[in-house]
């Protein structure tokens, strides 16, 4: 079944029970808003954080008491800023009866005023954490002193049961219910580890499992109240609990509703991600707002490489037109969906606007980069697209979208890094920068008969003219070993990058020195020619020195007799 947004339909499952999904565009400032028409009560899971949003469920649930008058029950999956701050904030007709619930951990973080556990830090204009009387305390940590039932100002009860399931392995899977009239219920399930106040709820044949989804994602995982050890025991109880029969479609948080067996799916793959983040720091605010300028960086440095990339494809395309190759010459700059990628870093610079002018938390600016590296990631991932470009130019991106996903989710890259003979490194590179590695012309001939051979050997062909080949080059290796704690790519990424931006710049000389000394190797570019510092950008040097900062060195640029020399620092993998 498709749950369909803003519109009633019957939940499977259920007896005489309707669902009215409020599924905005997926954002981190307002979640999801799933209410519930049922005999006994109308129930409101995650108001959310929006007043436009609230005023849209206020509407809602006036039209369906002038049907039926009942309680309405309010259920937060969590006690985060998006989807509590409107919990109290509800307008209803005089007499209504509103009783709220949320986990016993969530309702005392709103309580006190927590902005750390509300995540209320991560928002501008410090917004207002709810101040709403929550009624019915879910998993109390004393049960025996909390009141099994709620008066309602009619005489009627509201009775929460405690029911416990014991799961096939020896684990318990904490569990309430409450009843919704005509046979129905609301089962309410413990599952922490997104926060400690994470809960799920099923009503007929729907699971709403909150921000649970996301978990293990980069720019949410290290939140403050996130448990990689509660998480990865959830995951483990959800799937159980997804083999149910009965249960068909569950409903995140945030995004679209989906079947159940594609959560299941989701889920596992991310258990088995979530299995390697034993170590993750906590995403607070200083941390949130570096990465936001990390992001910026990496962006323009990744909108550079795909710039290269659709030059190349352009000129390919051009080649081929003149051959009279027009449609092979329309499906090579097809290979590079240009306008997709266009469109992408053209969605991220809408949202750093936004940000600039202070309309978005910071936040949103991270997750749009984590969202916008995985895209991208998938471009470059596919066949078709490895087999057209520079296989050095793809691999160099996908690192780099790899580092920025490992860094946000808080997995320092310093600890996956091999020892690198740096003076042998840059032989290869200036040996690299040389060498044609053109196909023969026997090799195109040979593939003439083979379109998609040809496309691929002129491709290469074309690729194969390094910037690098008319620059004069000259080594002085330390005469000591000079061996880094960097991986070799990395290093090769970082100094491919930093020649080839002086050689975009005019320089026709590059003198590469390295020297040795207690706990360093150091590499340092300089030319014959003047160069100006401000021509590589000052976000690419950012992001050069934030990248070797984290590894426990750095990027200088000084000024030597007027000209400028570009400094990098190495941690030595050993002292000498």
């Amino acid at each position: 079944m498709k749950i369909e947004p803003n519109v009633w339909q019957k939940v499977p499952g259920a007896t005489a029970v309707e669902i009215f999904p409020i599924i905005p565009k997926a954002n981190c400032v307002s979640s999801n808003c799933y209410i519930f028409s049922a005999p006994d009560a109308l129930v409101v899971v995650d108001p959310g954080a929006r007043p436009e949003q609230t005023r849209q469920i206020s509407r809602v649930l006036t039209d369906a008491l002038a049907l039926s008058q009942r309680p309405i029950l309010v259920f937060l999956s969590h006690c985060h800023q998006d989807h509590s701050q409107e919990a109290g904030g509800l307008e209803l007709p005089a007499g209504i009866e509103v009783k709220r619930f949320a986990h016993q951990v969530g309702v005392e973080a709103m309580k006190h005023r927590d902005p750390n556990l509300t995540v209320a830090y991560l928002y501008p204009g410090n917004p207002g954490i709810c101040t709403a009387r929550f009624e019915g305390i879910l998993f109390p940590s004393s049960p025996a002193s909390e009141p099994r039932a709620l008066e309602l100002a009619d005489g009627g009860r509201i009775e929460l049961h405690t029911e416990p399931i014991a799961m096939p392995d020896g684990a318990t899977l904490q569990r309430q219910w409450l009843h919704l009239g005509d046979g129905n219920r609301l089962e309410i399930y413990h599952t922490p580890g997104h926060s400690p106040c994470s809960i799920s709820l099923r009503v007929g044949s729907l699971l709403m499992l909150g921000d649970l989804p996301f978990a293990a994602n980069p720019g949410v995982c290290g939140l403050d109240g996130w448990n990689h050890a509660d998480l990865l025991q959830t995951l483990r109880k959800v799937d159980w609990l997804l083999e149910t029969p009965g249960i068909t479609v569950c409903c995140p948080g945030h995004g679209y509703c989906v079947s159940a067996q594609s959560m299941r799916e989701k889920l596992r793959l991310m258990e088995a991600e979530a299995s390697n983040l034993t170590d993750v720091p906590l995403l607070d605010a200083e941390r949130i707002s570096a990465l936001k300028i990390y992001v910026d960086e990496l962006l323009e440095e990744t909108a550079a490489l795909f710039t290269i990339f659709s030059g190349r494809l352009y000129t390919v395309s051009y080649y081929l037109s003149l051959l009279e190759e027009d449609s092979a010459a329309s499906r090579v700059l097809a290979t590079l969906d240009i306008d997709r990628i266009d469109s992408i870093l053209s969605d991220f610079r809408r949202i750093a606007e936004m940000f600039n002018n202070s309309a978005v938390p910071e936040w949103t600016v991270v997750l749009k980069g984590v969202q916008v590296a995985s895209s991208l990631q998938q471009v470059l991932s596919a066949e078709h697209v490895q087999q057209l470009l520079d296989f050095s130019l793809v691999d160099r991106a996908q690192r780099r979208l790899e580092d920025f996903l490992s860094v946000v989710r808080g997995l320092q890259f310093l600890q996956t890094e091999q020892p690198g003979a740096v003076n042998e490194l840059i032989a290869q590179i200036l040996v690299r920068a040389k060498s044609a590695h053109v196909p023969e012309s026997t090799d195109l001939m040979e593939a003439v008969e083979d379109e998609q051979s040809f496309l691929e050997a002129l491709t290469r062909r074309l690729a194969a003219h390094s910037p690098l080949r008319d620059i004069e080059f000259e080594f002085a290796p330390a005469t000591q070993e000079a061996n880094a704690n960097i991986g070799a790519e990395r290093l090769d990424d970082i100094l491919t990058d930093l020649i080839e931006g002086m050689a975009g710049i005019g320089v026709k000389h590059i003198r590469i020195v390295t020297e040795v000394s207690p706990g360093h190797v150091a590499i340092r570019l300089s030319s014959r020619e003047r160069i100006n510092p401000a021509a590589f950008g000052r976000r690419r040097l950012d992001l050069y020195h934030r990248t070797l900062g984290w590894l426990g060195g750095s990027l200088e640029c000084s000024q030597q007799a007027g000209n400028a020399e570009l400094l990098i620092r190495l941690p030595a993998l050993q002292a000498v």
